[in-house]
């Protein structure tokens, strides 16, 4: 593809545009980051970084299946064809297929917490794009925060793509890893603040399935919990999941 712009002397000036995958990933990362570590977080903000933040993570997921076997970015890889695969005339696996397929196929280390947090976001973007989306902000920052580490300590660690980083200071890896810090500043200072109540309720603590921070102090005779992180309210299914899970991993710790 190709603009065109005017020099000082009105000469036409044509530019081409070329973002390859792993440049256009690093820039809807770098971008999500961005958007979430500002003096002051809006809802435009939160948009922004969950919209950015999905594309980085499926551009970047796609790439790495690619690098291992363009087949494996098809929705139905059998019927896969070179063509197609160069000319981007074909229907891709989702998300959550690729996840599945870098765990079980190529064998990449992606724990639950991993799929569960991208699953997340994935469920957050496609709300915003098509029905429109209301959300804590503090709930999409510690999420996003749990999205981009998995991204950098999973997916980048092994140096696959032979990034650039011999100017850290415009390394993206290292704008990227910078935001993170940010973010990750922001979460820990909110949980010290409710720190001393979550202590105060002992073991009566779930884990919050809207920000993923053990911050909920469960209700049990109301069958509800609040999360003291983000506000969020768990009750119905949420909040009979997470009590089922909380007792599983006890009934595990006891074995």
């Amino acid at each position: 593809m190709r603009t065109a712009d005017e020099n000082t002397s009105g000469e036409r000036i044509e530019h081409q545009l070329e973002f390859p995958p792993l440049r256009n990933a690093f820039d809807y990362l770098e971008s999500a980051t961005r958007h979430l570590t500002g003096p002051e977080v809006t809802p435009r903000d939160v948009k922004y970084a969950v919209l950015h933040l999905h594309a980085g993570t499926e551009v970047l997921l796609k790439a790495t299946l690619a690098k291992e076997n363009w087949r494996l970015v098809f929705d139905d890889p059998g019927r896969a064809t070179r063509d197609r695969y160069e000319s981007s005339n074909f229907r891709s696996c989702t998300v959550d297929d690729a996840l599945s397929r870098l765990r079980d196929i190529l064998k990449v280390a992606i724990t639950d917490d991993d799929m569960k947090a991208v699953r997340a976001l994935t469920r957050d973007r496609n709300a915003l794009q098509h029905f429109g989306l209301t959300h804590n902000a503090a709930a999409v920052e510690a999420r996003a925060a749990a999205v981009v580490d998995f991204l950098l300590t999973t997916v980048l660690s092994d140096d696959a793509f032979a990034v650039d980083n011999s100017d850290e200071e415009l390394s993206p890896l290292f704008r990227i890893r910078r935001g993170l810090n940010e973010i990750n500043m922001f979460v820990k200072q909110r949980m010290n603040r409710v720190a001393p109540q979550l202590a105060a309720a002992k073991g009566n603590v779930l884990y919050c399935c809207s920000c993923g921070n053990r911050a909920a102090i469960d209700e049990p005779d109301q069958q509800r919990a609040r999360c003291l992180y983000c506000d969020y309210l768990m009750d119905g299914g949420d909040y009979l999941l997470e009590v089922k899970y909380r007792a599983f991993l006890k009934s595990s710790d006891a074995e």
